[in-house]
């Protein structure tokens, strides 16, 4: 990824909490105008790598470049252009969606003459006033949505926006944050819903124990599908493709074999006497290959 081309670069970045190592020379880069699923398990460091990149958190060591500005050093710069929604969204409970909104505009020092449009783009008009205690975890999220969005920012950093939303409302908000990314927009979204990440992302990065897994464009990651096989006898199957090198699993639907041609295993399998009812190509998801590479990584 060249220079003009990365929203976010980080190098060698590392943070220790106590005896605790959060963030283990992590390096990685968000592209510009795209929508980046930035995944990892629980404690793999993603909210810590948030907090470096808004300056809410001092790493022990390494740099942290956001829209071609470094962080702490132009923080000031950086924050008037990023949206962010960290850990659980800062609302003022006892105040309406409306007047949170302008204490958000407000802090940022941005005027009131988008409040309205906002309020409708994350779909609360008809809440507006009421206070935000009286919202459910999704409208707090939506509201959160809104105020990041309250100086027309170039980059988001939404950790689990989705979380709280129901089925609707996740498709609604996926669309919102497609259109931010549509109009030019960057956004990063940490999510455990990974279901989510690929409905909605354009890019991945995967961290495990605060180090990079991996990163690129979500399909590329997905093109390494797997060979569905399914045949009566699925161990003898699976014993003829082991004793020909091949590697394989099985689950409720048959067989999987990784990266293999189908070809192959139909011949592999015919020399046993084994003639599957069907082997094709089938996708892989998300789910799977994040699995395979946490567990890999020692998770």
């Amino acid at each position: 990824m060249s220079q003009d081309t990365a929203a976010i670069r980080v190098s060698g970045l590392s943070k220790h909490y106590g005896k605790t190592q959060a963030l283990d020379d992590l390096e990685f880069e968000i592209p510009q105008g795209k929508v980046t699923g930035f995944l990892g398990p629980n404690g793999a460091g993603k909210t810590t790598t948030f907090r470096s990149l808004l300056g809410l958190t001092r790493p022990d060591g390494g740099d942290i470049e956001v829209l071609g500005m470094s962080v702490p050093a132009q923080l000031n710069q950086i924050t008037k252009k990023v949206g962010a929604i960290v850990e659980e969204p800062g609302l003022i409970k006892s105040h309406t969606g409306t007047i949170n909104m302008k204490i958000a505009a407000d802090t940022l020092g941005f005027g009131h003459d988008r409040i309205d449009e906002l309020i409708d783009f994350v779909g609360l008009t008809g809440d507006a006033g009421r206070k935000a205690e009286q919202y459910s975890k999704g409208m707090r999220q939506r509201l959160a949505l809104a105020a990041a969005m309250i100086g027309d920012p170039e980059l988001f950093l939404l950790d689990e926006p989705l979380d709280g939303l129901d089925p609707a409302g996740q498709h609604a908000f996926r669309a919102r944050l497609r259109n931010l990314a549509t109009e030019g927009k960057t956004v990063v979204v940490s999510s455990h819903d990974l279901a989510d990440i690929e409905a909605l992302a354009d890019y991945v990065v995967v961290v495990n124990r605060g180090r990079l897994v991996t990163q690129g464009p979500l399909e590329s990651l997905l093109d390494d599908g797997v060979v569905r096989v399914v045949v009566d006898d699925g161990p003898s199957a699976m014993a003829a493709l082991s004793a020909a090198g091949i590697e394989s699993r099985s689950d409720d639907k048959g067989l999987i074999v990784e990266s293999e041609d189908g070809s192959s295993i139909v011949e592999v399998l015919a020399r046993a006497g084994i003639y599957p009812s069907e082997v094709r190509r089938e996708r892989t998801t998300l789910e799977t290959v994040f699995l395979g590479m946490t567990e890999e990584f020692g998770t």
